[in-house]
């Protein structure tokens, strides 16, 4: 087993309200790994008899001053984010690193847990306490002030929990380049890479949860695994409307790497071609690429029609064709039928006012010029004449052409 020990020998008596660099506290856990737990333990117990506290920030200071932003192992090239360059600016953990800040984690969470239980919360409610923010963990605590009384300083107790988000922030912080080289295997396939990093970065604090340092394996090929795993329940459940398996995804991003190479040749690739290329049919290429079907919102503006959206093309299904909604029968000859009965000049009036010969409608004035009369009296007949059409031996004859 790999164990990078510091030889200092630090005394385990701690002074009140001392703060401890992580350096020292490398030094006071500097013990095999089978007496770990019981050295954790009895430091466990200095650390709340002496209120004391590690001084995270020092140390984050420290390493950024003491790192090469220039060389940093297993970069990615990432193009078109400015992720890459600040993450050169945070130092990666090197095999000696994980170790020690496996442990400290290990003890500060271990001390989290033995605060949370002399607060009286069950054992349930101390393991989903200790995944939650510093936020979620201070707000329970406080609400425990009226359970009784308990020897536990509260104020010192809620410093410690924002040291140990602190303590997690570091330790992902310089991991967080692992994420990158499983992004890079997974960019173009329908999700944008800043979110496939986000979902890769998230997933380092489950690896930091479940890793075992005893093991002798480094954390950065547990913690692929984690990372690995997140990226591909993204593109699972973002990628498109309709999922399509990974591995589907995974071809049809080399195919459209083919299709860009022979479009910088001069010239679109056929199927053929690129399945030689890819060293698969050429019916499995046309097969995948026919999966390239993605959803459109109907709310989406339609160009060049400003104002206008996709679901104003779409057929209303709940209406009737208007071809079937036309009853059988000449409306021409209906209408004939029920203004024989009005007198000649009414008949005229309806015609020319309502267009019922094809002609355009015209107004009261203009037919009145035509009869010469006044607009009044035409306005008198018509209603006249409407009057007579509403009897109900003349509308029966008409309702089928209005239903």
């Amino acid at each position: 087993m790999v164990l990078a020990r510091l030889k200092s020998k630090a005394k385990r008596k701690l002074q009140p309200q001392q703060i401890i660099d992580l350096p020292q506290l490398d030094a006071l856990l500097d013990v095999p790994a089978d007496r770990f737990d019981a050295a954790s333990e009895a430091l466990a117990k200095e650390f709340f008899r002496a209120q004391a506290m590690l001084n995270v920030s020092g140390y984050r200071q420290l390493m950024a001053e003491t790192a090469n932003p220039t060389v940093v192992g297993d970069m990615p090239d990432v193009r078109g984010t400015a992720y890459q360059a600040e993450l050169r600016r945070i130092p990666a953990m090197d095999r000696a690193e994980e170790f020690r800040m496996a442990r400290r984690n290990d003890f500060v969470r271990g001390m989290v847990r033995r605060g949370l239980v002399m607060l009286k919360f069950s054992p349930e409610q101390v393991e989903e306490l200790l995944h939650k923010p510093a936020s979620a963990q201070v707000e329970a605590v406080s609400s425990t002030s009226a359970k009784g009384r308990t020897k536990l300083d509260r104020e010192w107790f809620v410093r410690l929990l924002h040291q140990y988000e602190d303590l997690r922030n570091l330790y992902v912080e310089g991991a967080l380049y692992i994420v990158l080289s499983t992004v890079n295997r997974y960019r173009g396939l329908g999700v944008d890479t800043a979110d496939l990093i986000q979902e890769g970065n998230a997933s380092l604090f489950q690896a930091i949860d479940g890793f075992d340092w005893r093991r002798d394996v480094r954390f950065r090929t547990y913690a692929q695994y984690w990372v690995h795993q997140a990226v591909l329940k993204m593109l699972y459940n973002s990628a498109r409307t309709v999922r399509v398996p990974i591995w589907v995804q995974k071809i049809l991003g080399k195919i459209r790497k083919a299709q860009e190479a022979g479009r910088r040749e001069g010239r679109e690739p056929t199927s053929t071609e690129i399945g030689a290329r890819l060293g698969i049919p050429a019916e499995r290429v046309e097969w995948v690429l026919a999966t390239r079907r993605y959803a459109v919102s109907l709310d989406a503006e339609i160009k060049h029609e400003e104002g206008s959206s996709l679901v104003q093309l779409m057929p209303d299904e709940s209406l009737e064709p208007i071809p079937e909604s036309i009853q059988e029968g000449n409306l021409k000859e209906v209408l004939a039928d029920v203004l024989a009965d009005l007198p000649e000049r009414e008949q005229r009036i309806l015609r020319r006012r309502f267009g019922l010969d094809g002609a355009e409608p015209q107004t009261l004035g203009e037919i009145a010029s035509e009869l010469g009369i006044t607009a009044e009296r035409v306005r008198q007949l018509q209603n006249a004449a409407i009057g007579r059409i509403k009897k109900p031996n003349k509308l029966r004859q008409l309702q089928a052409f209005v239903e």
